[in-house]
């Protein structure tokens, strides 16, 4: 069962696959090549960066398995921002920090905190915090050369808020920790602990079967009061709690829960004129090539040179 942290990873991974390989671990070498185009080491210094049973690695392996195997998809990458920049600049695009932050909070939501986001995608991608936020300009100003010359009438938001009018609504969104256990009768169990004033969180780390959870004591995260990847069951229970109860044992599949209601958010409506902005981003980049499609027209524009081994020629 996904989380909804990480449902909004996956989308992440998605806004930022290509950004992924060259700002993770990979971009050590080409940073490392920049040192030694500005004098800062020299070419035969090679230190050893490992040793296994007194056999080393040097620096200077490790930088060309890096580029053997991860080469291309580095290179092209870098390329890309080049030659985006270049288009950009040519256009008179200009993604300002307020635009970055804003696509950035629309990602972020679902997490418990910016922390906590920031440092999952330091976990799961090894991106920094100002990685993230360089490439999600990156992808702004992609999105923005791509959608140049298309035009999006105010009667074709219009349509589409009617068709989706749901989708704009924002969802109450639950804190809800879970002890999980395989049958009635263990969730019985749970719950006369809890009656007895056992910790939730405690008994969660000692009984709880899903391994998400039990991990910080039970705790799920924000969940949405319609989330389809939560039985529905459960998540009608938990909103007719108030804060701080405990319901259970509630079958959900083969399994069953205890769950506490920790907070409840209703968020404010979004702002129409940001809806409004989204929605025709949105309508334009349907009519858009992929962006994938646009980075490839762009170095045939600028005249992309790759003057190494022809297996990593574009």
């Amino acid at each position: 069962m996904m989380t909804r942290q990480e449902r909004a990873l996956r989308n992440t991974v998605i806004i930022l696959a290509v950004a992924t390989l060259m700002l993770g671990g990979l971009l050590f070498w080409s940073l490392r090549a920049m040192a030694l185009l500005k004098g800062d080491t020299t070419d035969n210094e090679s230190p050893d960066v490992a040793t296994a049973g007194g056999q080393p690695i040097t620096d200077q392996q490790w930088m060309d398995e890096l580029k053997k195997k991860h080469g291309e998809e580095v290179l092209i990458s870098m390329l890309n921002h080049i030659v985006v920049n270049m288009e950009a600049k040519a256009l008179g695009i200009t993604v300002t920090d307020d635009e970055v932050k804003q696509e950035l909070a629309r990602t972020i939501v679902g997490y418990e905190s910016e922390a906590q986001y920031y440092a999952q995608m330091q976990s799961q991608l090894g991106l920094s915090r100002q990685e993230v936020f360089a490439e999600t300009a990156y992808r702004l100003s992609l999105q923005a050369i791509a959608t140049v010359g298309i035009t999006i009438s105010d009667a074709d938001i219009d349509a589409y808020l009617e068709q989706n009018a749901e989708r704009f609504i924002p969802k109450k969104e639950m804190q809800l920790s879970m002890i999980k256990v395989s049958s009635y009768e263990e969730g019985q169990q749970v719950m006369d602990r809890l009656e007895q004033g056992e910790n939730f969180a405690d008994l969660a780390r000692e009984v709880s079967n899903d391994d998400e959870s039990r991990q910080h004591g039970g705790s799920l995260g924000k969940v949405e009061e319609d989330d389809p990847f939560w039985p529905e069951g459960m998540l009608k229970t938990a909103a007719g709690l108030d804060v701080g109860d405990i319901a259970g044992p509630i079958e959900t599949g083969e399994d069953f829960a205890i769950i506490r209601l920790e907070s409840i958010h209703s968020p404010e409506m979004p702002d129409q004129k940001e809806i409004r902005a989204l929605v025709r981003q949105e309508l334009a980049l349907e009519q858009a090539p992929p962006l994938q499609q646009v980075e490839s027209d762009l170095r045939n524009k600028y005249e992309v040179s790759i003057n190494i081994d022809n297996s990593l020629q574009d």
